[in-house]
């Protein structure tokens, strides 16, 4: 091997793992999302609404400091129809089920978000990426069915739906970075993607009689939203320039892990034997991802 290609791969090495360790970060911020839904008990649209408004709000100011040229119109526009299909999708289904329901059939999302790029992109999945992927799958699988739904279907199916959107925006998100002709500013993307969840759910809210919340309660969830949803997508968004999609969409399956623990040491909610079960199932898949020979991302 040539000092060269030693190098690349050195420098490919470290450029994956600095994308990973982004993933774990966003997950875990992410991974809140479950306590904030249980403990403040707002309607879905209106706790939805406040929390990409404070996202957008902390996006648009340090944006101008971020590197990147704007998001390119077309891609945006899809990515945030699709962002916004899958917060409030997630929302609703932790809201009217458990949280555990709800996280964890978004998590579907590697097994869309592989088909959706080997059917439009015709992108080749590695051996340990499937096998990574079929355990995570097993590990899903015991989790939802050992949960009980006691609102009928509305819960788990929004909970897949989200998991739907949210394969596809992985690969969207992709496509905005490449489309603008250089890397896309971070920032501006999730700044983007929440004002198009403000635009689609105000008239909603207003609408349903759900836009007038406790100002104590509006003020925390617009906190969350710069915490827990503009900081993780930014990293998230970041990381893609390192990690292939489908491998970030199972990286972060850290997130439906440790979603249910921190609802169960906030709330009565505990997670059951399935969910212990499954979550070290996706553990498992998370570790065989990780730890998978390097494979550089090429810039766009």
């Amino acid at each position: 091997m040539s000092q060269a290609s030693a190098s690349d791969l050195h420098t490919a090495a470290r450029r994956r793992a600095v994308g990973v360790m982004m993933l774990v970060a966003a997950s875990i911020l992410w991974s809140v999302s479950g306590v904030a839904v249980k403990t403040l008990k707002l309607p879905p649209i209106a706790f939805t609404l406040y929390r990409s408004i404070g996202a957008a709000i902390a996006m648009g100011a340090i944006a101008p400091f971020m590197p990147g040229r704007r998001p390119a119109g077309r891609w945006m526009a899809f990515s945030a129809v699709l962002y916004t299909a899958v917060v409030f999708l997630l929302i609703t289904a932790m809201t009217v089920s458990t949280a555990a329901i709800g996280i964890l059939l978004q998590y579907t999302a590697p097994v869309w978000c592989a088909l959706l790029a080997w059917l439009f992109q015709r992108r080749r999945i590695g051996g340990r990426t499937m096998l990574a992927m079929g355990i995570a799958i097993v590990g899903i699988t015991i989790m939802i069915a050992g949960q009980k739904t006691g609102s009928g279907w509305i819960g788990p199916l929004c909970g897949l739906l989200s998991g739907v959107a949210f394969g596809g925006l992985i690969l969207v998100l992709g496509k905005v970075d490449q489309s603008s002709g250089d890397k896309a500013n971070p920032a501006l993307i999730v700044f983007y993607n929440n004002l198009g969840a403000i635009a689609v759910l105000l008239p909603l809210a207003w609408g349903m009689h759900t836009i007038v919340i406790a100002p104590g309660k509006m003020a925390v969830v617009a906190g969350i939203g710069v915490v827990q949803l503009a900081v993780p997508y930014v990293l998230f968004q970041l990381s893609l320039r390192r990690v292939h999609a489908v491998d970030a969409s199972l990286l972060t399956l850290l997130e439906p892990v440790l979603n249910p623990v921190w609802v169960a040491l906030a709330t009565a909610e505990r997670p059951d034997t399935a969910t212990l079960v499954g979550g070290a199932a996706i553990l498992v898949s998370l570790v065989l991802e990780a730890t998978k020979k390097n494979e550089p991302v090429s810039s766009p």
